[in-house]
């Protein structure tokens, strides 16, 4: 008997940094969120941006709200 198994890893749809904020909205931390998984983040509503293309706060931002670890 020939048994096939497919090996799969969760893909992330989304390829930049998130920039992580105090509460002051000053990044403290920058995460790249090609390595997590879409379950391991969220991009809360708010006046700042989540993803960015570049760890750099000039860079085009990608999606905006506040970003926020769901599985640190």
């Amino acid at each position: 008997m020939v048994a096939a198994f497919a090996f799969t890893t969760p893909t992330n749809l989304q390829n930049g940094f998130g920039a992580e904020r105090d509460q002051d909205g000053d990044i403290v931390a920058w995460h790249d969120v090609s390595q997590l998984s879409p379950s391991e983040y969220e991009c809360n509503a708010s006046e700042y941006d989540c993803i960015y293309a570049e760890d750099d706060e000039s860079s085009t931002a990608l999606e905006p709200g506040t970003f926020e670890l769901t599985n640190p």
